[in-house]
């Protein structure tokens, strides 16, 4: 995709004046040279401010007093683009915009907003084929969806940027911009896509269905499971009222016990045929379930008491324990001194002489030893105990579960809660038992292997798994590095041309860090800001940003504009001149011939990158070195040169009329 920087333009506030436009060449190193303070280091805010950018960084007073609208006309594949915004004077920003596409735009005399920042961003993001979907579901944490504006970072290198230790990209310096970029890395490199990023805000969505519906699920089976035990309560109470002939029998299978629930719902409250025979059985049937509530209770009781003194031995276990430790802490000294003590009985506390002083001194240490060998022995004891304690604590679970049964069928069965006893019989209460019958049996079939619920989980998880094998973590990461490894590839060969202490020393963009690590001869990993000398980081930072531009424009998978901004790269080898104000003798000041070389080397290395590019590409440089140092080098073109009192980027009438 092309999208090169035609010219840029400023409308004065002094509508007598027409508007100034500044042009520049396409496959070209534009070159503004100049003095200090003309206005070079706003060449890249402007064209930002253009962009989108959120924050005005276009210097107040002199520049922002004097224009009223900044534009910037780009050339795209096959038309033009101009894209105009408001000066925001003493304001941080303003959303006052104007923007036209043509084959061939005409400048505009006088601008008037025609659009707005937000609606600019969206035509932009558009036109870069930027996704429409965040970079992670799951958190907000800068992970926004990407835009156009996160690969400003590679195509400006600000004058506090260009040659910065501890920075590599533009704006990374806040911590907003610097996670941002980090989560776009992927995305950048081409290793995540946007049917990635579909894939994941569809799998993000799917798991929370899915945790909804599993809780549905849950619940429902809670239910199931409780009246899974009441079944043959249920049974018997439709048997003592007469609506069916069923026993049911232990040895039966719960699925023919539903069964027989599913014909006994179909039935209705004039079909239930009370006979004292069934009422007798019924009696019969709750004396032996309180008998074996009994029998269970017995049990449970057993099995209690088992544990409870299993728990009181551990415990008392882990009392004689401490215990133990406590005499070894107090005795642990008499060690000490049987290794000071020698053999005539010389105490080594106070010299003298005593008797059995060996004597005494080898009985405490064996008493350690003794005390140390039934330390070790009882610390099997809690591990032996561990397994029969999980038997006797699943015994427990079992045994009272079985008799919460028991009791759930005897309160059934007997009608101790029914909300009108004395109305048992009738055909009201009836009807209600078997409309109690039909909703627990929709509830069963509802969680069945072939119900709703499991339906809607089978589907969910089936869309699940094709998703995750899109999703490949693995070969997401296989891509980053490869893409990284060109990187490192093509920044390495551009190193070479460059003023850098070791510039075959291979280097590693580290993209958690945003910055580059160097193995030195002795084999040793040296981040950028452990690398001294401002002409390292210069030339680092120049490589870093060509190598990523290379790989975007030849190999990358997403659309960024094709051109570079450099702002003042040799301010290195001007550290007096930068620091003074600009006068007249400054202009004719002169490089020692080292430094003239060094940064002859950067356009060099910015020509051999323009030769060697593959598609259109454009470099914008703004300078303090004049042509004595560049003139002669292949595919650069001198934009203007701002010296003397007569040309800077604010034209001298505009700022006489104020």
């Amino acid at each position: 995709m092309k999208f090169s920087i035609n010219s840029m333009l400023l409308w004065p506030k002094n509508t007598t004046f027409s508007y100034r436009q500044i042009p520049f060449k396409a496959n070209k190193i534009n070159i503004i040279t100049g003095a200090s303070r003309t206005g070079k280091s706003a060449i890249i805010p402007i064209i930002d401010y253009c962009l989108g950018s959120d924050k005005c960084a276009i210097p107040v007073d002199t520049i922002r007093n004097s224009c009223e609208w900044f534009g910037v006309l780009f050339d795209l594949t096959d038309e033009q683009m101009l894209l105009c915004r408001k000066s925001p004077e003493e304001k941080n920003t303003t959303g006052e915009m104007y923007c036209i596409r043509a084959n061939c735009v005409n400048i505009p005399k006088v601008v008037e907003s025609n659009t707005t920042v937000t609606a600019v961003k969206n035509m932009l993001n558009e036109l870069f084929a930027m996704s429409f979907l965040d970079l992670d579901p799951i958190t907000n944490n800068f992970s926004s969806r990407p835009s156009y504006r996160d690969f400003m970072a590679f195509i400006f290198q600000p004058q506090n940027i260009v040659a910065n230790a501890d920075v590599l990209f533009y704006k990374a310096d806040t911590t907003e911009h610097r996670q941002k970029l980090i989560n776009i890395f992927p995305y950048a490199l081409g290793a995540v896509t946007p049917q990635v990023l579909a894939a994941r805000q569809e799998i993000e969505k799917l798991k929370k269905e899915r945790e909804r519906l599993s809780r549905d699920l849950a619940n429902l089976q809670n239910v199931s499971d409780g009246w899974k035990q009441e079944i043959n309560s249920w049974i018997s109470r439709a048997k003592e009222l007469g609506l069916t002939t069923y026993s049911a029998n232990d040895n039966d299978s719960f699925e023919e016990k539903v069964h027989q629930l599913s014909l006994i719902a179909e039935k209705s409250e004039s079909d239930s045929t009370v006979l004292a025979t069934n009422i007798k059985d019924m009696s019969d049937e709750i004396i032996l379930l309180r008998k074996e509530e009994q029998k269970i209770s017995s049990q449970l009781f057993t099995v209690q008491k088992r544990y409870s003194e299993m728990k009181q031995l551990t415990d008392s276990v882990g009392q004689y324990d401490n215990s133990l430790q406590i005499q070894l802490n107090r005795l642990e000294i008499s060690t000490w001194l049987r290794s000071l003590a020698s053999e005539e009985n010389i105490c080594p506390i106070c010299g003298n002489s005593h008797n059995e002083t060996l004597k005494d001194l080898d009985t405490l240490c064996n008493a350690i030893q003794e005390i140390k060998k039934t330390a070790g022995d009882l610390k099997v004891i809690p591990a032996a105990f561990e397994r029969e304690l999980h038997v006797v604590e699943a015994e427990i679970q079992l045994l009272s579960e079985k008799l919460s049964a028991i009791k759930r069928r005897i309160t059934e069965e007997s009608g101790k809660y029914a909300a009108d006893a004395d109305k048992k019989y009738t055909l009201t209460a009836i009807s209600r038992f078997l409309g109690r019958i039909e909703v627990a049996i929709q509830t069963y079939e509802r969680i069945g292997k072939d119900g709703e619920l499991e339906q809607k989980i089978g589907v969910i998880d089936e869309r699940l798994n094709k998703l995750n094998r899109l999703v490949n973590e693995g070969e997401i990461r296989r891509k980053i590095d490869a893409a990284l490894r060109y990187i490192n590839l093509e920044a390495g060969k551009i190193l070479t041309g460059l003023d850098a202490e070791h510039p075959n020393d291979p280097i590693e963009f580290i993209i958690k860090d945003l910055t580059i690590r160097v193995k030195n001869k002795r084999g040793r990993d040296d981040y950028l800001w452990e690398i001294g000398s401002a002409s390292n980081w210069l030339s680092y930072h120049v490589a870093v940003i060509l190598a990523f531009q290379r790989f975007f424009q030849e190999r990358g998978s997403v659309s960024v504009p094709n051109f570079i901004i450099f702002d003042q790269p040799s301010q290195v080898y001007f550290p007096r001149v930068l620091a003074r104000k600009a006068t007249k003798e400054e202009e004719d000041i002169a490089l020692k011939d080292e430094d003239k070389e060094a940064v002859r080397k950067i356009f060099l290395s910015l020509s051999k990158y323009i030769v060697d590019a593959k598609i259109d590409f454009q470099i914008l440089v703004t300078e303090h070195a004049d042509d004595d140092v560049w003139g002669e080098i292949d595919h650069i073109h001198l934009v203007e040169r701002w010296r003397g009192n007569n040309k800077k980027l604010i034209p001298v009438e505009w700022l006489e009329s104020q």
